[in-house]
């Protein structure tokens, strides 16, 4: 059977969502899958909404980069206002991968959008049936020494939860798109984000109720 995988990341500029989705793209080149990618920019590009999808074609080729509300697999919350007012891309009983980190977009600073909380994030995911994995992405990022590799925590996330490309892919790819020093420390982010995943992911049980590894405070 033919198998594309969609995948949406919400961020807001300067939170490294474009960067995120270029090394996914790159992983899954290097891994031989055929991928197109795409991104939608809000009005100012630092703390303006970014949109970002990454269609992966397993074992057929992909043409077009977008896909439509409803059609992704997965969903990457960098921020949380972002990833609610995008929730309604995730198909029923998809993933969402979710950043606690909180940066209301600019569209929230000018009073054209309400901020959101994580509970009701939560709520809306959870109501068409999500596997929701919650992770403190900046606090991961920090203790691998790069502040700015939160994107790389939620793609261990990502990957650990749906083993959708080889570890080996993934560190060249960032390598070729970071290289140095931040090569270095997003690599580390990256299996620190699969670490905490692998501790606090659902068992089949526990997703089968819809519940969700949380960060413990």
């Amino acid at each position: 059977m033919n198998r594309v995988i969609n995948i949406l990341v919400a961020s807001v500029g300067g939170q490294g969502g474009l960067t995120l989705s270029r090394v996914i793209a790159a992983a899954a080149v290097m891994a031989g899958y055929s991928v197109r990618t795409g991104e939608t920019l809000g009005m100012a590009q630092r703390f303006g909404s970014v949109k970002s999808y990454i269609r992966i074609g397993v074992d057929t080729p992909v043409y077009s980069p977008i896909f439509e509300p409803g059609e992704a697999d997965i969903l990457v919350g960098m921020e949380v206002t972002e990833a609610y007012r995008n929730h309604h891309y995730l198909r029923p009983m998809g993933l969402a991968v979710l950043s606690t980190e909180e940066k209301p977009p600019i569209s929230v600073s000018l009073g054209k959008a309400e901020p959101v909380t994580m509970e009701k994030l939560i709520e809306a995911l959870e109501s068409h049936g999500a596997e929701i994995i919650i992770i403190d992405a900046p606090r991961l990022a920090r203790e691998a020494g790069n502040p700015r590799a939160a994107n790389m925590v939620l793609l261990g996330a990502m990957n650990t939860a749906k083993k959708i490309l080889p570890d080996n892919a993934v560190e060249e790819a960032i390598k070729a798109i970071l290289g140095g020093k931040r090569a270095e420390t997003s690599i580390k982010a990256y299996y620190l984000g699969k670490e905490y995943t692998e501790k606090h992911k659902p068992s089949k049980e526990h997703k089968e109720d819809k519940t969700h590894a949380s960060e413990q405070t």
